[in-house]
């Protein structure tokens, strides 16, 4: 009697054109003609997309959970430890068939009777298409070893199979930590409610054109783009929905009615701003007044952590904008070291996991805005440098500090960057050659010195009668 084979969660993908641009999760390939689909998806997030070309070309994708969905977003540690899979999880099947009209990956709906039968038929067949080797294994990393593997060379011995092993694991492991607070309310808040295949399974669809209306050029007289009915864009339908990302103003970051010194110290220290966001996203607690923040925290972290793998797949110009405008946020909230120990201490190991990563896209995160080799994210944690030895006494004890210090080891040995530099005069008198003494002082201290944009304005209120 033939054995039965007892499928993995799997993604099946029918009708694919050969070489196209295949990514799930931080890898990508491009689909040959034996290519049907990935099995042996570990559970939690995969984010799954493809484009016509590995370069010029639109890509669309979508986020995807494998297991028990109300416990995404909810892990409250950011250990991150590798779950094991069970050995026979279930017959988790996700079809996605490649459309020739969108040129992108759409699912099969439970409302058509055709799509139905022929989600049936897929299914069907799994267990061929499993034997002839048609299923890409999951992967969360390339490594050397498994390279030479696949290119025919001779069999990696023990030490390239256990090195292959712990790349492998520590890929997983650096894979839950990058999206352990993405959770469905976050992801229905920004990208719009999922659609659902034939098997309820939800997804939620993004684009590399996607966008929130403050990152957008509006040009009179050309529409926005358009997507179809399973929010794929280039087919007919409604309009693509703007990004809802969490509304941030980071020159207006003090409360409604605040004047003089209040204002002034919110706008260097913009730690109500943060309180304020992170309040307007929490939930109130049954029967009482106070507010639980941790889903307002979750909240934060979780875009984070959503706009960062976009422009890590997708290249995504407005997440890139809204998750430096999230990371300047936090970085600039100096009272917040202290009253939000452990959010700041959450939001340093996710911002050193992400650095970590940033060189897997072409050219690296920072050279896709011109960052001048991120110029931009060592300025911020310079200061934030300086805020930490400001609030933090000499030997107090803060989690903060442990997280901070172990940033400053690594961009010190990966970029050569030193957070705490030598200190330097910012104004004094300069005596040229020939005698002359020339006022001379740093053009970027206006914040500090509270002058040029950063010089307080007197106003004159309005005459009236009382």
């Amino acid at each position: 009697m033939a054995s039965r084979v007892h499928p993995s969660p799997t993604i099946l993908l029918p009708d694919l054109p050969l070489k196209t641009l295949v990514g799930i999760d931080l890898i990508t390939f491009t689909s040959t003609s034996n290519f049907h689909g990935i099995k042996d998806l570990p559970s939690g997030w995969h984010f799954l997309y493809s484009g016509t070309t590995e370069s010029l070309s639109l890509r669309s994708g979508a986020w995807f959970y494998i297991g028990d969905i109300s416990a995404a977003g909810t892990e409250q540690s950011d250990s991150a430890l590798v779950r094991a899979q069970p050995p026979n999880p279930g017959a988790e099947i996700y079809i996605w068939k490649w459309s020739a009209e969108t040129e992108s990956l759409a699912t099969l709906r439970g409302d058509s009777d055709a799509d139905r039968q022929e989600a049936m038929r897929y299914k069907a067949n799994l267990s061929s298409i499993w034997q002839r080797g048609g299923l890409f294994r999951y992967r969360s990393r390339v490594s050397a070893p498994w390279r030479a593997n696949q290119r025919g060379s001779e069999q990696a011995g023990v030490a390239e199979a256990e090195e292959d092993s712990e790349a492998e694991e520590q890929g997983r492991k650096d894979w839950r930590q990058l999206t352990s607070r993405i959770s469905p309310q976050m992801l229905s808040r920004v990208v719009g409610d999922p659609n659902y295949d034939v098997d309820g399974h939800p997804r939620w669809m993004v684009t590399s054109a996607s966008s929130a209306s403050r990152d957008a050029d509006h040009i009179p007289g050309l529409d926005t783009p358009t997507v179809g009915p399973d929010g794929v864009p280039g087919a007919m339908g409604q309009q693509e929905r703007d990004f809802g990302f969490l509304p941030i103003d980071l020159k207006r970051t003090w409360r409604e009615g605040a004047i003089g010194r209040e204002r002034t110290d919110a706008a260097q220290d913009r730690s109500w701003a943060l309180g304020d966001l992170i309040s307007r996203y929490s939930s109130r607690i049954l029967g009482e007044t106070a507010i639980d923040e941790r889903e307002g925290e979750s909240q934060v972290l979780g875009e984070i952590q959503f706009t960062f793998i976009m422009v890590m797949t997708m290249m995504n110009y407005s997440c890139l904008q809204q998750w430096k405008r999230l990371v300047e946020l936090v970085l600039t909230s100096r009272q917040a070291i202290l009253d939000r120990e452990h959010f700041i201490s959450a939001f340093l190991r996710l911002l050193l996991q992400q650095l970590k990563r940033c060189d897997d896209v072409e050219g690296g995160v920072f050279e896709i805005d011109g960052d001048d080799g991120g110029a931009f994210l060592r300025e911020l944690l310079v200061k934030f440098r300086r805020s930490v030895d400001f609030m933090l006494e000499d030997g107090a004890r803060s989690t903060v500090k442990v997280e901070l210090a172990k940033i400053e080891r690594w961009v010190k040995e990966e970029f050569d960057w030193d957070l705490k530099p030598a200190d330097f005069v910012k104004r004094g008198m300069l005596q040229l050659e020939d005698g002359e003494q020339v006022e001379m002082d740093v053009s970027d201290n206006d914040e500090d010195e509270e002058t040029g944009e950063y010089a307080p304005v007197i106003v004159e209120e309005g005459g009236g009668t009382l």
